[in-house]
């Protein structure tokens, strides 16, 4: 139903043939143009067998000062920037910008301005912010935008490598001109820094990702080395890969993307018979100072086996056997992760997260059908009040592709006679 904002309004909705027992209700009014939460409330019901029992829910209203994603920026494989509007899922064009092809990530402030590093400038929508950036030191995802105070980071690595380069962009939002940035400088080298895959920003907390999974908290005039630190690899469950970006929600938890795609023996791109391989990742929640770990989400903690199956009876022989895959079940591919790249939006309660993996089965020799993997490039949504995990859209390859994952080693049979272009269902 829909009504005027002026009006108190409401509703009723019948539940007919429940089992007696306790039950939770939740209620949410979305504003369905946007697609922005309004409101919400929930409320304990018990129901008895051969009653009625009636309920009302009180809706909290939501802050529509939050900041929230306008568009989200995808970036296919080769570097190419693409804007999808987040309601239509339609790609979008904005005149006079142009991404450009630079491995960097864009970001969006809250008036809904896109910042993006081209040709060694920073630009603003199409305005040059920045000139003459030393690209060869900029970290692998140098920009954040930090909503709660409007500032622009941009990072880079220092000379020596072992530290941390910021250059800061007061209110960049509501500027008409180009801001001045200032200087902050993190000497990372008592935490043995060797690489920074990302970095968060809210306020005064300064959030680095270094060493493929140890994570710190710094502060903006820090100097002291006796920062709060985490390594993911040591909680539970561990974890392993690396971290690929991170975000500072509204309420201040820290939302970190983990990555593992790789074939053991690790750094081989050879898929052989026996071989073991990973395409997983995970969405972690951690509170503010790095003291815990809030939710761990949608991350293949046990490996399962992926078998040939059937025999050829007039060619015995069989190259495949199995392989041992940390990668999701078929069945729970729409609540796990393939291997999470990117937070592309932050809405309302609402993370939406570019994952890129791969699936794989092995050959039937019965029925002459090949193995094959099977990529996925897609874009998960988690629901931030009850954690679910759901896929808003899974892209055809010839779309775009987060990722250009390819291996080597015969998985398929034969390419020729009976075998030509059949090939195994994903399972």
């Amino acid at each position: 139903m829909t009504k005027p904002r002026k009006e108190l309004w409401g509703g009723v909705i019948e539940f007919g043939d429940l089992e007696p027992g306790k039950y939770t209700a939740t209620a949410e009014a979305w504003n369905a143009g946007e697609n922005i939460l309004e409101g919400s409330g929930s409320t304990e019901i018990t129901v008895r067998a051969g009653e009625t029992t009636d309920c009302n829910i009180a809706m909290i209203l939501e802050g529509q000062t939050a900041y929230y994603s306008k568009y989200m920026i995808l970036t296919d494989y080769s570097n190419i920037k693409k804007l999808y509007n987040y309601t239509t899922m339609q790609e979008i064009y904005i005149e006079g910008l142009t991404l450009g092809e630079a491995p960097y990530n864009p970001v969006e402030d809250r008036e809904g301005k896109i910042y993006y590093i081209r040709d060694d400038t920073l630009h603003r929508n199409d305005e040059p912010l920045l000139s003459q950036i030393d690209a060869s030191n900029l970290i692998k995802n140098p920009l954040y935008y930090d909503s709660t105070t409007d500032s622009l980071w941009l990072a880079s690595f220092g000379s020596d490598k072992s530290s941390v380069n910021f250059s800061v962009f007061e209110n960049p939002s509501a500027a008409t001109s180009k801001p001045d940035p200032y200087k902050i400088s993190y000497d990372g080298s008592y935490s043995n820094i060797t690489s920074c895959q990302a970095f968060a920003v809210k306020e005064d907390n300064i959030y680095i990702a270094y060493n493929n999974l140890n994570i710190l908290l710094t502060k903006k005039n820090n100097s002291s080395n006796t920062e709060p630190n985490i390594t993911l690899s040591s909680i539970t469950p561990a974890l392993s890969g690396e971290v690929t970006d991170m975000a500072v929600l509204e309420d201040g938890t820290v939302a970190v993307l983990v990555n593992e795609k790789s074939l053991n023996p690790a750094n081989q791109f050879t898929l052989n018979d026996g071989c073991t391989v990973y395409s997983r990742g995970a969405l972690v929640l951690l509170s503010s100072d790095l003291s815990k770990v809030e939710k761990v989400l949608g991350w293949t903690a046990s490996p399962r086996t992926i078998s040939a199956t059937g025999e050829d009876t007039k060619n015995p022989v069989k190259e495949w056997t199995s392989i041992t895959a940390y990668i999701p079940d078929y069945a729970e591919r729409n609540s796990h992760f393939y291997g999470p790249m990117r937070i592309v939006a932050i809405r309302p309660k609402e993370l939406v997260i570019a994952d890129c993996g791969a699936n794989f089965v092995l050959a039937d020799y019965k029925e002459h059908r090949q193995g094959k993997m099977f990529t996925h490039n897609r874009l998960m949504t988690v629901n931030l009040r009850n954690f679910a995990i759901g896929c808003k859209k899974e892209f055809r390859e010839d779309e775009l592709k987060f990722q250009n994952l390819s291996i080597s080693g015969n998985i398929e049979v034969s390419t020729s006679g009976d075998w030509s272009n059949k090939y195994v269902d994903e399972k």
